[in-house]
């Protein structure tokens, strides 16, 4: 049986609830397609946010997180700053609510990074909160050993048994950097001189280079060490699986299935440039600008955040085309071709003496595989996206609405 992270509250009724977008945070329900659709329900979001964010305040203990970050950091006294539910300053991702640790001395702040666990449509099993916030706590001190810049983490807790140290969430304490993300506030590459985002190319390069320096051995089952196709097909297999049990792409499930049957078929082509002796590197999940570089008003890069759900896999995938070059109109309007930053970002690895990394960037083919469909509510919404897939697979197939 596929596994289900929840069932549709609506009495009665059984069916999955649709995993990302299948909640009311209003009425604290989980919703099916069917009961998700407007003649059913008829929530305002905004509302549905404030409200989940309430909650999530409300399980936060204030003192507990001061008394911790305090003894982390020399005894020095600090307070909670909650940022607003939502609009400007709120500090909240599609994944984790933050909140601010201010210090006496002003000097710094810290970040209490924390899943939205009260957020019906985008909450996750404790055992599997859990398990992320572990593993975003690992990958980052991990990092510390490296020259690659991510915030600094002091530590973590997760629920139950005592073990999220009072502050009553899971979480993770962090460093907060300075900056702003790459394609946010208008401070974006369209926006920035040639000599800038040369220089934040650059960066990308040398960052790049710096997990080339890190391989991981056979770090996963035996298997990738010689048939990395195998971690591909298994991505398209879960998908096929959570599409068919209605999870995912409710609206179109025929369609949806089809798309990602066919690329399970042609999971092979990924893994042609594969061969020889498997090594693997850490990957960010989802490394799109936004969420990816933070630079400050010189162009330099300060950090990279959000390592959640990072992940080792082949070379051939950690060093490829993605999303932090992409062009973003394209990549969701469905045109398939390598951008300029792409093209330019494989040129800096060529000039840093990094041939090896440039060579992987040949074309989108494990860009669109892990795009896929994104979360696209409807089909005509995603077909652009389905035809990419086939044009970039280089089949001679069209999808039609």
């Amino acid at each position: 049986m596929t596994l289900r992270f929840s069932t549709c509250s609506v009495p009665e009724c059984g069916k999955p609830g649709v995993r990302a977008i299948g909640g009311c945070d209003s009425y604290n329900r989980q919703l099916c397609a069917t009961h998700l659709s407007p003649s059913f329900h008829k929530c305002n979001q905004k509302a549905q946010t404030i409200a989940e964010v309430d909650r999530l305040r409300a399980l936060i203990t204030d003192g507990a997180v001061c008394k911790l970050a305090s003894s982390l950091n020399g005894g020095r006294t600090c307070s909670v700053e909650h940022p607003p539910q939502i609009g400007t300053g709120s500090l909240m991702g599609c994944a984790n609510y933050h909140t601010r640790i201010r210090f006496e001395d002003g000097l710094h702040s810290w970040l209490l990074r924390v899943p939205r666990v009260t957020s019906v449509a985008t909450s996750l099993p404790d055992e599997f909160v859990a398990h992320l916030i572990r593993s975003e706590y690992a990958t980052l001190k991990f990092l510390e050993t490296t020259a690659v810049p991510a915030p600094r983490a002091f530590a973590y807790g997760v629920r139950g048994g005592g073990a999220e140290h009072g502050v009553g969430v899971g979480f993770i304490l962090m460093e907060e950097l300075p900056g702003r993300p790459w394609t946010r506030f208008g401070v974006s590459s369209d926006d920035a001189t040639k000599e800038e985002r040369a220089k934040v190319r650059k960066s990308v390069a040398d960052i790049l280079a710096e997990l080339a320096r890190h391989p991981f051995p056979a770090a996963r089952p035996l298997l990738l060490a010689q048939e990395s196709h195998v971690e591909y097909t298994a991505f398209a297999e879960q998908h096929l699986a959570l599409v068919a049990d209605g999870q995912l792409y409710a609206a179109y499930p025929v369609d949806a299935y089809l798309v990602y049957r066919f690329l399970k078929d042609n999971a092979w082509q990924l893994a042609e440039h594969d061969a020889g002796p498997q090594e693997f590197f850490l990957k960010h999940a989802d490394d799109k600008g936004e969420h990816l570089l933070v630079v400050d008003e010189n162009f330099n890069v300060t950090g990279i955040i959000d390592w959640q759900m990072a992940r080792v896999v082949p070379r051939q995938e950690a060093f490829g085309a993605s999303p932090v070059t992409a062009s973003m109109s394209s990549l969701c309007r469905g045109k398939v071709s390598l951008s300029k930053d792409d093209v330019a970002l494989a040129a800096a690895l060529e000039e840093r003496g990094s041939p090896e990394l440039a060579s992987c960037m040949v074309d989108e083919k494990a860009r669109r595989f892990f795009w896929g469909l994104a979360l696209e509510p409807k089909w005509s919404h995603a077909l652009p996206l389905a035809n990419a897939i086939l044009e970039v697979f280089r089949a001679r197939l069209v999808w039609e609405e």
